[in-house]
């Protein structure tokens, strides 16, 4: 029971195996067939119209189908040509076709080896057009080579190469663009999900060929008789229109499709004088579509590497500033942090320290115990002092106490302007409640840096400080004196910190600085503060 279960699957997949094998024959064959009338209608001649289109259909049936099915298209098509050869009471020389079948066959599987590497298209496309060049100058050779022994002229073999380039330009790419979006598109299981979708159709590629060839008709209905040079112009037109919308697919069909009007003009025209001039027009606008499709595909890919790579860099940028963003709340958080536990313990420790020392002088009995209590006063002084900048420089307690404009002025004040002949004029107009807390200490420390490099470096007599809202906050600060050094940044001036810690926040600063003064503009994001977020 098993054997002949086993024999009945044989059986099945033997004759599934020959169907294929007869249907792939056949396909070939009535293709092979039509192109070569196509291009009898075209050159008349056995050989060379064998040569043109054939040459095509050969080339990428070779490289582009299983390798088990070329002995057959091989074997087939010369038993084709033989039987026409026989059929039509062509000559002997003709036999020469069945040595170029053989030559096809040989270069495909030689150049298989070469092709299963290449992965990119344009590189697959141009190494096509290399293979058709090849076969080609085989067969101008051997046609020179048989030239004079069979009687023919230079010309004729110049012609047969012509015709196998020209074909195989204008053919393959057509062939591997339908084998490219047949095999190598990744096509979807159908599923209940995408039957109920609708079918959604993108024809502006036919739509546009179809309107260049009713212009192409036209240009040879009107145009060709008076204005041969226009008419010819108008065919190179989808080409390079069809290259840049559609890359190297549109530039196939283009050709294709700038093929056939060409083949109309002759039979209606005959603008062509002779049919090499005709073979060549079809090679050239072929190539010059298939060169720019190439370029602009490869061009679009390129470009839309680089959009992934700039998407990929933003993403990381974001990133990184929100880490820094992150980082410098936590420096402030821990500042604040610190300088209350300062304020309240090492504060109060201090204060205790003060009142005791102060006790312990009334209450001395000798001079020297006097003295030690006013040097342990003296120096609990010091201690308060210098934790009082300490505590400062922490987190200024004139921005909880005051709010940030107050503590600008009263920081102006401190800096002794008045004293220095400096005039300062503030405009404040940002609202405190809704100024974020880091963004304010920012603001702050950013304003006392450079109020300070004014006094110390600048020899300014006027300065205007402007805080604004806006999209974002905006701090300008303008003075009259001498200006930045050109090396400030090696330099220092505390600008350097300044700048890095406005980066880290997501904002930008520009300085602008000549011998008449300096204009320094701060931009920092807007935060809401606590209260508005909870």
């Amino acid at each position: 029971m098993n054997e002949t279960k086993l024999t009945r699957q044989s059986l099945v997949n033997i004759s599934t195996k020959g169907f294929v094998y007869v249907f792939a024959l056949f396909l070939y064959l009535i293709s092979w067939f039509c192109l070569w009338n196509i291009s009898q209608y075209f050159l008349t001649d056995f050989i060379l119209s064998a040569l043109f289109l054939p040459s095509g259909l050969k080339l990428a049936a070779h490289v582009l189908s299983a390798r088990h099915f070329l002995p057959l298209y091989t074997l087939g098509e010369m038993g084709l040509i033989a039987f026409l050869i026989f059929l039509l009471d062509e000559p002997g020389s003709t036999l020469i076709l069945l040595f170029f079948s053989v030559v096809g066959h040989t270069l495909s599987i030689a150049f298989r080896n070469i092709w299963k590497d290449l992965d990119v298209y344009w590189v697959r496309i141009v190494a096509l057009c290399y293979l058709v060049f090849f076969y080609s100058t085989i067969c101008g050779i051997s046609l020179i080579l048989l030239s004079k022994p069979l009687g023919w002229e230079v010309s004729y073999a110049l012609s047969g190469a012509v015709s196998a380039l020209t074909g195989g330009i204008l053919l393959v790419p057509f062939f591997y663009l339908l084998y490219d979006y047949v095999f190598r598109h990744a096509w979807q299981p159908l599923s209940p999900v995408l039957i109920n979708q609708g079918v959604v159709l993108r024809p502006s590629a036919i739509v546009w060929c179809m309107f260049f060839f009713c212009v192409g008709m036209f240009a040879e209905l009107v145009l060709l008789e008076d204005m041969k040079p226009q008419a010819l112009l108008i065919f190179m037109l989808p080409n390079i229109f069809m290259a840049y919308r559609y890359g190297w697919q549109g530039a196939v069909l283009a050709s294709v499709m700038n093929s056939i009007l060409l083949a109309t003009a002759k039979h209606l025209s005959g603008p062509f004088d002779t049919v090499l001039e005709l073979q060549s027009f079809i090679f050239t606008q072929a190539v010059i579509g298939l060169g720019l499709g190439i370029g602009i595909s490869r061009q679009y890919q390129l470009s839309h590497k680089l959009q992934i790579v700039n998407k990929n860099l933003q993403k990381e940028l974001k990133s990184k500033n929100l880490l820094a963003q992150q980082l410098v709340h936590l420096e402030e958080g821990i500042r604040k942090s610190l300088a209350r536990e300062l304020h309240d313990e090492i504060g109060q420790n201090i204060t205790a320290i003060q009142i005791q020392s102060m006790l312990a002088k009334r209450l001395a009995l000798t001079p020297d115990a006097k003295k030690v209590a006013i040097t342990i006063n003296d120096m609990a002084m010091r201690i308060h002092s210098s934790t009082r900048q300490l505590l400062n420089q922490l987190r200024p307690q004139i921005l909880d106490e005051m709010g940030i404009e107050e503590a600008i002025r009263q920081l102006v004040d401190e800096m002794g302007f008045k004293e220095r002949d400096i005039s300062f004029r503030l405009t404040f107009g940002i609202q405190e409640e809704k100024l974020d807390e880091v963004v304010a200490v920012t603001l702050y420390r950013i304003t006392q840096e450079l109020l300070n490099n004014i006094c110390k470096h600048s020899g300014a007599t006027r300065v205007y400080l402007t805080l604004l809202p806006g999209s974002q906050f905006v701090l300008e600060l303008k003075d009259n004196g001498i200006g930045l050094p050109e090396n400030w940044r090696s330099k220092g001036h505390g600008l350097k910190g300044v700048e890095e810690r406005i980066q880290a926040l997501g904002g930008n600063i520009s300085i602008h600085s000549n011998k008449n003064g300096s204009q320094i503009t701060v931009k920092l994001p807007i935060r809401l503060n606590e209260n508005d977020q909870n």
